[in-house]
């Protein structure tokens, strides 16, 4: 599965009666996801998915799930298929996976949960400047469609530019975003992180036009084109279809 988020995992939590089934659910999430059971999902942890084991669908217990967990995605395991209870369960916005199911199935399952949470953030997906588009949930750069490789340091502080691009985020937020303190050494790391930036993003990576240096303050990214005004659709890096963006300095 793709990074979706640098430095946080998705936060799954399995309510099962079942050991066997808690486990098989780890086995095939982690470690790219924190399973939880519910003896360890504490208040303080911010669930982003919720999966649910149940012998057969029970209308009032899943509409309780979804009101305990309103902003969680939430995914039931149901032993017995039925297709009216599948679509039953659709309209209460919980998506359905008779058992038993593939490894295949159930990381597509969450795949799909994980992009939906990521939609309910209002954040833009993608950030566009020129042929540079750069996929914020996928975690994936491309440059005149080619692939740009990222080291995980530059992929941290590319997302956290690109989800705030024209505001500036400062030395000690990316400090914090790279797990590091606030020292020379420190910034030194972080201004050797984005010079490895910009040598795969800018045309010359002296004179940088999209990943801007605020003197003293920290750095930012260019305002990201807005393909809606353009009248272009939405593609992901890589997509066979190149996205040409117009009136770009």
């Amino acid at each position: 599965m793709d990074a979706r988020a640098p430095g946080r995992r998705t936060n799954v939590l399995v309510l099962t009666s079942e050991i066997a089934v808690a486990r098989l659910v780890r086995s095939i999430l982690e470690p790219r996801c924190k399973v939880l059971e519910a003896k360890s999902a504490v208040g303080a942890i911010s669930l982003d998915i919720v999966i649910v084991d149940v012998e057969a669908v029970d209308p009032g217990m899943l509409a309780q799930i979804r009101r305990n967990y309103a902003k969680a995605q939430v995914i039931a395991l149901c032993r017995e298929y039925r297709e009216a209870d599948c679509v039953a369960v659709l309209g209460m916005d919980v998506d359905y996976l008779p058992r038993p199911f593939r490894a295949q199935e159930l990381a597509a399952r969450v795949r799909v949960a994980e992009l939906r949470q990521f939609n309910t953030t209002g954040r833009r997906r993608h950030y566009r400047r020129g042929s540079l588009i750069f996929d914020l949930f996928h975690g994936r750069l491309a440059i005149e469609g080619r692939p740009i490789l990222l080291s995980p340091s530059e992929l941290t502080v590319l997302t956290l530019l690109a989800s705030q691009a024209g505001t500036v985020a400062t030395y000690d937020r990316l400090l914090a975003e790279l797990g590091l303190v606030d020292s020379w050494n420190g910034r030194q790391a972080l201004r050797s992180c984005v010079f490895g930036l910009r040598r795969k993003i800018e045309r010359h990576s002296l004179y940088p036009e999209i990943l801007l240096t605020e003197a003293g303050i920290g750095y930012q990214l260019a305002p990201s084109v807005d393909e809606r005004a353009l009248g272009e659709t939405d593609q992901s890096p890589g997509d066979e279809t190149q996205v040409r963006l117009r009136g770009i300095d």
